[in-house]
């Protein structure tokens, strides 16, 4: 049997292409929050997305459970992000509509990333990691 380390040697690209755009689409939506969430309200989508930041680089280490993490993370996410679409679009502020278009780029990206997650090899390596681990 292969160990954890030999595994991770030979991962999916799919995890890694997974953890990237995780990263792109987080900081996509950075000046998003920052438009419509004053600094004091602004905390629990800060959260969810560094949540979706520290599961993306489980998922590239084959951990089922962070798999978990950002599926619920972007979840959540989505509840804060999705409105600027509309919001952006209907504000005359300079600017304004080049948010909405950087929303549906972060929302696209993201949803590549949930695709990438749960891809047959992106199973089958964290399976292999889950029952590595499971020998020790």
């Amino acid at each position: 049997m292969l160990s954890v380390e030999e595994i991770r040697a030979d991962r999916p690209i799919e995890v890694l292409r997974a953890r990237m755009l995780t990263i792109v689409a987080v900081v996509l939506w950075l000046p998003i929050v920052g438009y419509l969430y004053p600094t004091d309200t602004a905390g629990l989508p800060l959260l969810a997305m560094l949540g979706c930041l520290w599961g993306a680089f489980g998922v590239a280490k084959g951990r089922q459970a962070a798999r978990i993490m950002v599926t619920i993370s972007l979840g959540i996410a989505y509840l804060f992000v999705l409105p600027a679409c509309w919001i952006s679009l209907g504000d005359p502020t300079t600017g304004a509509p080049a948010l909405a278009i950087v929303d549906v780029v972060s929302i696209l990206l993201s949803v590549y990333v949930l695709i990438l997650m749960f891809r047959p090899d992106s199973n089958r390596y964290v399976h292999l990691i889950t029952v590595a681990r499971a020998r020790r």
